[in-house]
């Protein structure tokens, strides 16, 4: 029950800051009551979880959530996302050059292949002429 009441709480503050950011946009503010509730909400429940017995990915969840609020908070959302895009990019980065780094020196060639495949061909007629002819003595 704990873990579905964490959702629907998460999905009311989703809702809750959905509103709140329309309702900005047509010039209707809530004052600083919501800018500290919303993020108080989100902190309690990331260390509900981080203090919960779940296994650990729940934990990395409460953490992310906890520091989420916080953040929010502080009025410093803007550094978790950045974080975020510079951690994508040097991952892709990372990737980039362990792929390159685990090819073969020379590619095999298109005539090269096709080479093979003759011989292989070739290989294999060989084996049927000789088990016919083993059949025909």
């Amino acid at each position: 029950m704990g873990e579905r009441s964490g959702k629907i709480l998460l999905g009311l503050v989703l809702l809750i800051v959905g509103i709140m950011l329309v309702f900005d946009q047509l010039g209707i503010h809530f004052g600083t009551i919501m800018k500290v509730f919303i993020p108080g909400l989100l902190m309690v429940y990331g260390a509900k979880k981080i203090i919960s017995t779940e296994p650990a990915n729940s934990k990395g969840w409460g953490i992310f959530v906890f520091l989420f609020g916080l953040l929010m908070l502080i009025g410093k959302l803007n550094l978790l996302f950045s974080s975020l895009v510079a951690v994508a990019i040097m991952y892709a980065g990372f990737r980039l050059l362990k792929s390159h780094r685990h090819q073969p020196p020379e590619a095999v060639s298109m005539a090269e292949r096709h080479w093979a495949q003759s011989i292989l061909k070739e290989d294999e007629r060989e084996r049927f002429e000789r088990e016919w002819k083993q059949k025909q003595s």
